[in-house]
């Protein structure tokens, strides 16, 4: 007998589910997923009752569902639909079953999300923190200011809001505290690293080859580690504290760091080629993208980026009373929101984008409009006017779509057009490097104006010398300027003699055979968790941080709304092993 006829005579011997089922269709009404990809509950259902159990498990239509079990919690009859759903999975070509959760899959830093949310979950966030720590070094810093595509690939989206990933991974740090895990330098392999630039890429890398017994040493230009993280994110989104904690996690391993020392300047790219078996270069992007637009060096004009920065050294720019950030991304937001802090009274913002388009994460637009951000989206400047040399206003024409057909930018815009008085004009459209330091060997750099690296082996056209990070990528994430640090890290100790892997330290085996896939009563309506915030009156009179913490329990109950994913995948396959 096959696998298919056995299962199907085990339904109708010991389930008796289709003598109790009325055919009311509730379970398929009630299913978030009816009609995805032709998916429909009572159909599978009808399939197993006329004996195509392998008509249907050969399709991937039973890995559609979420298994969240709402269509058990509306039938009358109380059929238990997920024990027909798991093994018909169990039953499919091996080619339908997810390699891993789609938020790790997501996740560029190859964090283990359905763990560590499994663990808060249980109340321990100590275990939690020690799983995000296995993959990266700055779990706080993350918590905070991720982008998380693990969320938008999160399967409980589905149902209702994806779980809250990232809160939960900034409540496993801050839970923890200063009680970091700590992690050892590997046994010493003599050979050495030196690594350009202290932001997240360049730390990664360092934090990645100590770990891995290599002496490392970093170069930073300015006078703190950090990078973009400390200058270009303002302290309401991450805190200082928190970004030397986890730094110091990072030269605690025995990185020695050397602040105040700029490449091309202090010391040349020959030179570290003579003192280290290997090089990383990871010097970011710090400087605004230049538009060719009338009136940009009027007096009062700045750079997004620039504005930033000064303000994180302890500047305060003159931001004027009536203020124009143009520009749809996060740096456009954080100019806003910081110019407010800084006395700006009235702040305009536009860009190009739809409200919908914006780059901007919804959050970071939630909070400029809480805070008296007026966002204009489908707006570009044409020029920027002004009088005796200094602004005094921009004009905006309509832009009716920012993307051809096929994806790539190519602003198109109407006739309707607007003027709007500013003292004050930012521009906040894109980042670009300073590669003087090159010289004239300009085989390194593109005409992108970034590093030209090997998009596998990462390396830039010398022996031994590497580049990572937005230098060679572009502008990016934190999150994914901290991946390719990483993998930086692995390419360099291939090309030392190592292996390129990072064994996690004493993590059991997640899967004990104990998961059963039960859901409590209320599952599949358990609503995404609102975070803390701070008064509004509080913050935009300072640099407090705006969102706050999930209490212990506000963090259990959001990350017991987890699906748990990777467990159905395992308990699939050992329903299969066990049939």
């Amino acid at each position: 007998m096959d696998l298919a006829t056995h299962f199907a005579e085990r339904l109708f011997c010991d389930v008796e589910m289709f003598r109790s089922c009325e055919q009311c269709g509730l379970c398929s009404s009630a299913c978030p997923l009816t009609g995805t990809d032709g998916f429909n509950i009572r159909r599978i259902l009808r399939y197993v009752e006329l004996g195509l159990v392998a008509e249907i498990a050969g399709t991937r239509l039973p890995w559609i569902c979420t298994t969240c079990g709402r269509c058990e919690g509306v039938c009358p009859n109380g059929i238990a639909v997920l024990g027909i759903i798991r093994p018909l999975r169990a039953l499919g070509p091996e080619e339908f079953v997810p390699e891993s959760a789609p938020c790790a899959a997501a996740c560029p830093a190859g964090i283990d999300v359905p763990e560590y949310v499994r663990l808060i979950a249980a109340g321990d966030p100590s275990a939690a923190l020690s799983v995000i720590a296995e993959s990266v070094p700055f779990p706080g810093v993350l918590g905070r200011v991720c982008t998380h595509p693990c969320e938008l690939e999160c399967r409980r989206g589905e149902v209702n809001q994806a779980v809250s990933i990232c809160a939960l991974k900034r409540f496993a740090a801050d839970q923890v505290g200063e009680d970091l895990p700590i992690h050892r330098a590997g046994a010493d392999t003599g050979r050495s690293v030196g690594i350009v630039g202290a932001g997240p890429a360049g730390l990664a890398a360092a934090w990645f080859l100590r770990r891995k017994g290599h002496e490392v040493r970093v170069f930073e230009a300015r006078e703190k580690a950090g990078g973009m993280l400390r200058y270009g994110i303002p302290a309401y989104r991450l805190p200082e504290d928190v970004l030397d904690r986890e730094i110091s996690g990072v030269l605690s391993l025995g990185v020695e760091l050397k602040c105040g020392m700029k490449l091309g300047e202090d010391f040349e790219l020959e030179r570290l080629k003579k003192d280290y078996d290997a090089v990383l270069i990871t010097v970011g992007l710090w400087r605004s993208r230049r538009l060719p637009l009338e009136g940009a060096e009027l007096d009062g004009v700045l750079r997004g980026l620039e504005f930033l920065i000064s303000s994180r050294e302890g500047g305060a720019p003159e931001t004027g009373q009536n203020l124009v950030v143009v520009g749809g991304g996060n740096v456009a937001v954080d100019v806003a929101l910081t110019a407010l802090r800084l006395g700006a009274g009235r702040v305009t913002m536009a860009c190009l984008e739809t409200l919908e388009e914006m780059p901007a994460s919804p959050r970071e637009l939630e909070i400029a409009v809480e805070e008296g951000v007026e966002v204009l989206p489908s707006w570009g400047p044409c020029r920027i006017f002004g009088d005796n040399g200094c602004v005094t206003g921009v004009e905006l024409v309509r832009c009716t779509s920012v993307f051809d057909e096929k994806g790539a930018f190519c602003p198109m815009f109407g006739e309707e057009s607007r003027e709007i008085k500013a003292d004050r004009v930012i521009l906040a459209v894109g980042q670009q490097g300073d590669m003087s330091f090159v010289g004239d060997d300009q085989k390194l750099v593109t005409a992108e104006g970034l590093i030209a690296a090997d998009q596998t082996t990462l390396r830039a056209g010398m022996n031994g010398v590497f580049a990572a990070g937005d230098a060679v990528s572009g502008p990016g994430t934190v999150v994914e300027a901290i991946a390719a640090g990483k993998r930086a890290g692995a390419e360099i100790d291939r090309f030392l003699g190592g292996d390129g892997m990072l064994e996690a330290s004493g993590r059991k085996e997640k899967w004990d055979g104990s998961y059963d896939g039960k859901r409590p009563e209320g599952f599949p309506d358990q609503v995404r968790g609102k975070l803390p915030a701070a008064p509004l009156e509080e913050r935009r009179k300072t640099f407090v941080e705006i969102d706050r913490c999930f209490s212990a329990e506000q963090a259990v109950k959001e990350a017991s709304r987890c699906l748990q994913c990777d467990l159905e995948i395992r308990l699939a396959m050992n329903i299969r092993k066990n049939m």
